[in-house]
């Protein structure tokens, strides 16, 4: 078990790698987020419109009802950010109780505090709750969970302890719904990631492939839904650049020319990765295993 405050080298960004991206101003980012500031790949149920705050609303909507979160006493949320998924449990699934987990201390500050939601400034592989949870969402974390210097074979035990941790802390036949980016037309063994996303905009994080979340949630979990959504990246993407491009003028003040730039830039190269098939964004749902089955797959 890794000491609090540590940075787990085997494992994936350190709080002060997250907050390198996410801690740059709550006031920017709600800029050009939706008004429940979702820092994540929407979802549409018809024509990719320009109804970000819908398409925002419809995510949260697809993973709360694949984790089966309804009449749940308890739901954990890996990766909270700025607490709109914890409010939606709460408020509008009626789930009753939600904690939050981030690296952010921004995010840690945003999220609700109440009787029914506790965010934590907390690294996942530090979490030891008291009792099981009745279902576990994780949207947009899982990037960060690996490095870019591990090999595959690090890699995928990076995210087998995750998957483990995961069916530790979920009751039997309790769900993990997750969304991830991932690579596509991209094999980062044999080509190398550009250095303005590993060291610019996400450092100390590594994009997975399907092959490498498969192959650390077997075991633990069964896969039960699987969805491909690049387009509808391209198109969250699309809607923040539009967005950060009006609001130009306020976040020049509120962060500098330079940080303006840097981010313009950052979303208009990721649509181009997902315009290129070199990215894609999984939306998944685990189930836990019985532990019956979990003895038998692990005996030799």
């Amino acid at each position: 078990m890794p000491v609090k405050g540590e940075p787990v080298l085997s494992g994936g960004a350190t709080q002060h790698a997250i907050e390198h991206h996410y801690d740059v101003g709550r006031d920017f980012y709600r800029l050009w987020l939706d008004s429940r500031m979702v820092y994540s790949c929407a979802l549409w149920t018809g024509d990719l419109d320009d109804d970000l705050d819908a398409a925002q609303l419809a995510k949260l909507e697809w993973h709360a009802t694949g984790a089966q979160v309804d009449g749940a006493a308890r739901v954990l949320d890996v990766g909270c950010g700025w607490g709109a998924m914890m409010r939606y449990l709460t408020d509008e699934r009626q789930v009753g109780h939600v904690t939050g987990l981030t690296l952010s201390s921004d995010q840690a500050g945003a999220g609700p505090s109440s009787e029914r939601a506790e965010t934590r400034l907390e690294d996942w592989r530090d979490h030891q709750p008291p009792r099981p949870y009745d279902a576990i969402v994780s949207i947009g974390a899982f990037e960060h969970f690996s490095r870019p210097e591990l090999n595959k074979t690090e890699r995928r035990a990076a995210y087998r302890r995750f998957f483990e941790r995961c069916a530790l802390w979920l009751v039997e036949g309790g769900r993990l719904s997750l969304q991830t980016i991932a690579w596509e037309d991209f094999d980062p063994a044999t080509m190398e990631v550009a250095s303005f996303f590993t060291q610019d905009i996400f450092p100390e994080s590594s994009l997975p492939q399907l092959s490498d979340i498969v192959d650390a949630a077997e075991g633990p979990f069964r896969l039960v839904c699987l969805r491909s959504d690049g387009d509808h990246y391209d198109h969250t993407l699309r809607l923040w650049q539009q967005r950060l491009e009006a609001g130009k003028d306020r976040a020049c003040e509120m962060v500098g020319l330079a940080q303006y730039r840097r981010y313009h830039r950052y979303l208009r190269l990721s649509r181009m990765m997902f315009e290129r098939r070199v990215c894609t964004l999984y939306r998944m749902v685990f189930e836990r295993r019985p532990a019956s089955s979990l003895a038998r797959h692990d005996s030799p």
